[in-house]
């Protein structure tokens, strides 16, 4: 259980997390060893603080380093239990020109289902639940959705994450479903039957899905979370994905090793041959 705390050290306030059971004494003593051995940052953050201004240039937010800034620190007691610490005093808005930016850079995937049997009212629903959500707890949430059409969403968000790591090897871990909504589709007509021989006409409804699917920029999610549950949140979706990346880069050196092992003894056994 993690419970998030406000203290104070030498006038400065920090947003702590820590484990359920941790004593005051000892969270006041790990704050002080924690500012202790980084003086150097907290002087310059000092520094910053002193300044009045109201928003962050993109070049300042570029140069923040971790973990001061967009990671953690990672405190452990003398019993073994651990909590991480985030600074919360000077944290200025950043400018909506910055954070366009940055989106603009990421790469992004488009997924679409067309004409699906079921209404677009029904299936927005659905798409508004799952969209801003990272792609792993999106297809996780809609297992347990009751709706008929929640496994459809489930299965374009997956086949689109699919392209990603086709393309440029980008897994789930590191990818959020920036955009999902659907649009009316073709209906299909049928003939209504009504009494007297008379007779109408009537649709079934169809739809389309459309899926968009962008790389995390960690460190921005993290800088404007409000809360400490939500930077931790990322925090560790941030290190799942690093893990991810290099357990897919190591395993892309291991086929490509072998591939050039198998085509060194395939020339070999051509020249013995020859």
């Amino acid at each position: 259980r993690v419970v998030a705390a406000t203290t104070h050290v030498n006038g400065r306030s920090i947003l702590v997390a820590f484990n359920h059971g941790l004593t005051a004494p000892a969270l006041s003593l790990h704050c002080v060893r924690w500012f202790s051995s980084t003086d150097t940052a907290a002087s310059t953050a000092t520094q910053e603080a002193s300044v009045s201004t109201s928003t962050l240039p993109e070049g300042e937010f570029n140069k923040m380093q971790a973990p001061y800034w967009t990671k953690p620190q990672l405190i452990s007691t003398e019993d073994g239990r651990e909590f991480y610490a985030f600074r919360k005093g000077y944290h200025p808005k950043l400018k909506p020109s910055i954070v366009r930016q940055r989106i603009e850079k990421l790469r992004t995937y488009e997924g679409k289902e067309r004409d699906i049997k079921y209404s677009k009212w029904k299936m927005n629903l659905l798409c508004q639940f799952a969209a801003g959500m990272p792609v792993e707890e999106a297809i996780r949430q809609l297992k347990y959705q009751k709706k008929r059409m929640a496994p459809m969403v489930s299965k374009v968000i997956a086949r689109t994450a699919n392209l990603a790591d086709i393309r440029h090897g980008i897994q789930k871990s590191q990818l959020e479903v920036a955009e999902c909504f659907s649009t009316r589709g073709s209906p299909q007509k049928a003939i209504d039957i009504k009494a007297k021989g008379r007779f109408g006409r009537m649709e079934h409804p169809r739809t389309h899905i459309r899926v968009v699917l962008r790389e995390i920029d960690f460190q921005l999610k993290i800088y404007q979370a409000r809360t400490t549950g939500e930077k931790r949140y990322w925090y560790e979706l941030q290190l799942k994905a690093e893990e991810d990346a290099q357990h897919v880069q190591a395993e892309k050196e291991e086929e490509e090793l072998l591939e050039r092992e198998n085509k060194r003894k395939a020339e070999e056994r051509e020249k013995s041959d020859a």
